[in-house]
């Protein structure tokens, strides 16, 4: 159905944009009540391995679950054998999941000597308690994301995508109820409680699949051997790509107080649009590209990957530039109240214009990742990830030298970009079926009308009416909203006059026909 792909697409996105937004309300609630303070600090380096482990294990588990699951039920609507096949697998992933979860509980008093060795003694108990106690979000992420991947492949989007909202619903209330008895320790209440209620959330929709029509209680299948050297590539992948904070938050230290709190907020804006728009693209095309490469349809694979990246990137370029152009004010406008104070302001609008490109690489990623997944090839995707780290690294302790601590930012960026460019490269020509020249002078043109935004944007800055200057809530959302409004209207012109209204068109009436050309 020519509509089917982009109803499920928006109507996910409704969704994980109200989750989001109350997502916002909670890092505003928890700036309003701690802002970039030593207090926070010390929880973020807290949490730092567990959830390292939750974002490896998390997505991981989801990465090579929907392609199993796409295999093992395939077109079938009987379970009852699917379920058979499914429950080792299952079982050997929250198995890991347990030891992982023991392993952070004993090691956290050792290893959290390399990034809190200047703490005192009574603050890195505090750092080592609650880095054992989040270490639970492991078992209960990894469970969410089996049950959700399921889902997916049973084409159950919306359902999954409003479990986001009971997660943020829990969390707010914790932190606003909590905080005055518990300080930062409101937060991690909020982070176990609200992933235990939207795991059960999701259970009720799984119970409708008859789970248990047929047990196997053993973690051992018949394909457990491929099945585990499929998962330890993806676990490392994923331990490469969500470790970038770890170089952060060892870095950042040195440049003070409410740095290493500046850059978490900073990257929860910069992430913001991706785990909207981006999420929904993918969690939609994910089970399309396996479905497409199980049936060894390599032109329907390679024409849903174009439209999604070129869809992503229509929406991704003009983001960043707004992001870039608006730093100061956008930071201002969400998070200034409480203790988040004008120098609160001041360091994360600094760290955040750096951070502003990674929205683009973040869309090209979140699209390209599953596509690698889906086609097996993750030892292509191991070696990009090894590189950009090491690029990563080398970055972080270069650019502050001549930056200062944007300088961590913008390394970040840095990584992500080549890591999306290498991604991007390998799979044109992985899946390509005739020139590759339409799609690269496609996305080069989207590239261009975001260049000539920006600059657009500038100038107009440069020129502000005398009274939209000064400070103020009114005068900030009255600098976005004219920032907004010229952007996307010299972005929509500059698209159209270089021959992107096809592609502006196709954003919104997406089109999965076979063979149909992109």
């Amino acid at each position: 159905m020519p509509g089917r792909l982009r109803t499920a697409i928006f109507s996910v996105a409704g969704i994980v944009l109200v989750s989001k937004a109350l997502g916002f309300v909670r890092e505003m609630v928890i700036a309003d009540k701690f802002g970039t303070s030593a207090e926070y600090d010390l929880y973020l380096i807290a949490i730092m391995l567990p959830a390292l482990a939750y974002g490896v294990l998390n997505y991981a588990s989801f990465y090579l679950f929907v392609p199993y699951f796409s295999r093992r039920l395939g077109d079938s609507d009987n379970l009852v054998d699917g379920w058979r096949t499914i429950w080792p697998p299952v079982h050997m992933s929250l198995l890991i999941a347990v030891a992982v979860t023991a392993a952070i509980i004993i090691a956290a008093p050792y290893l959290m000597r390399i990034w809190a060795a200047d703490y005192l003694a009574a603050e890195f108990s505090r750092i080592v308690f609650y880095s054992r106690v989040t270490a639970v979000i492991v078992v209960l992420g990894t469970m969410e994301a089996v049950i959700r991947a399921f889902l997916n492949v049973k084409e159950v989007y919306t359902y999954p995508a409003a479990g986001y909202i009971i997660f943020n619903a829990f969390s707010i209330l914790s932190v606003i109820l909590l905080h005055e008895r518990f300080s930062v320790g409101a937060v991690a209440i909020g982070l176990l409680g609200g992933l235990l209620v939207q795991n059960a959330y999701l259970l009720c929709r799984l119970v409708s699949f008859k789970p248990t029509a047929t047990s196997d209680r053993s973690p051992f299948g018949e394909n457990s051997r491929a099945f585990v050297s499929a998962a330890g590539m993806l676990v490392l992948i994923e331990l490469i790509n969500r470790s970038y904070f770890l170089i952060d938050r060892y870095f950042a230290p040195q440049f003070g107080e409410g740095i290493v709190s500046a850059l978490n907020y900073g990257q929860v804006l910069v992430q913001l649009p991706d785990s909207v728009i981006g999420f929904a693209i993918g969690a939609v095309v994910f089970p399309l590209f396996s479905t497409s490469l199980r049936k060894a349809d390599h032109a329907h694979f390679a024409a849903v990957y174009e439209k999604a990246v070129s869809g992503a990137l229509l929406i991704a370029v003009p983001l960043a530039v707004f992001l870039l152009t608006n730093a100061e004010d956008v930071v201002y406008l969400v998070f200034q109240r409480g203790v988040f104070d004008a120098n609160s302001v001041s360091i994360t609008a600094a760290v955040l214009r750096p951070y502003a490109p990674t929205v683009i690489a973040l869309f090209i990623v979140s699209v390209s990742i599953r596509a690698c997944y889906a086609g097996g090839w993750q030892a292509q995707v191991f070696g990009f990830a090894v590189v950009l780290f090491v690029t990563k690294l080398a970055a972080t302790w270069l650019l502050p030298q001549w930056f200062g601590y944007p300088g961590i930012s913008a390394a970040t960026s840095l990584a992500h970009a080549g890591y999306a460019l290498c991604l991007l490269g390998f799979i044109v020509r992985k899946t390509s079926t005739g020139s590759t020249r339409p799609f690269a002078w496609r996305l080069g043109r989207i590239l261009l009308a975001g260049g000539i935004g920006l600059a657009v944007i500038m100038l107009l800055q440069d020129f502000w009416p005398a009274g939209l200057n000064g400070t103020g809530r009114s005068l900030a959302a009255a600098r976005m909203a004219l920032s907004g409004v010229v952007l996307t209207t010299a972005y929509v012109a500059l698209s159209l006059i270089l021959g992107l209204g096809p592609s502006l068109a196709e954003l919104f009436s997406v089109r999965t026909k076979r063979n149909e050309n992109s």
